[in-house]
């Protein structure tokens, strides 16, 4: 094809906007719709979908504030994970570093995530109370999950060896050790030595 022909081409090819077409949405210059689903007819009703999807969001948000509360954490219901307790780090006896995971595993009851995050070394000194901006009682609230933790284990709802990992990595502070060592020895640990 030559120049003189790509021209001619060129002037007899006129581009019409698509914000024209009333029944499609507007396009960019350049960017071509090939699927099906952006026709408007070919969409689903969506004032349906928006209702469904809002009462999934209620309903999640209010799982997350009900379940807490039921299970006696009140406190943690009221974080909003600011991480301002963070500047305990330095103060914290138990050099706890992340209170803030702490309460979210306090929220989500996730044993696991408590331990790992070296929640049963608490002692409940309250060092990270005057750092919260809830004022929440972070110390009291990190006690209810240990006790929780140390029943949990005992039904056996945290596996054998993220209890001997905790055991064997200090994770578990005076106040639990007795009791989950025993529960330790009792399920088929080995002997710590």
């Amino acid at each position: 094809m030559t120049e003189e022909d790509r021209d001619k081409k060129e002037a007899r090819v006129k581009w019409i906007p698509r914000s024209r077409d009333a029944d499609k949405a507007a396009a960019l210059p350049g960017i071509h719709r090939y699927a099906s689903f952006t026709n408007l007819a070919d969409r689903m009703t969506t004032p349906a979908l928006n209702r469904a999807v809002m009462v999934g969001i209620g309903a999640a948000v209010t799982l997350d504030v009900l379940r807490p509360i039921a299970l006696g954490m009140w406190d943690a219901a009221y974080c909003y994970e600011c991480r301002a307790c963070y500047a305990t780090q330095e103060n914290c006896p138990a050099s706890i570093t992340f209170q803030a995971e702490l309460t979210v595993a306090c929220r989500t009851m996730d044993y696991r995530r408590f331990i790992r995050n070296r929640g049963l070394l608490c002692i409940r000194c309250g060092n990270c109370n005057g750092f919260c901006v809830q004022h929440l009682d972070l110390a009291g609230l990190f006690g209810k999950m240990g006790v929780a933790t140390t029943r949990a284990v005992k039904e056996g709802k945290v596996p054998l060896d993220v209890v001997e990992g905790a055991i064997y990595g200090g994770l578990v502070g005076r106040e639990y050790i007795d009791d989950l060592y025993e529960w330790y020895r009792s399920s088929g640990g080995r002997r710590l030595g």
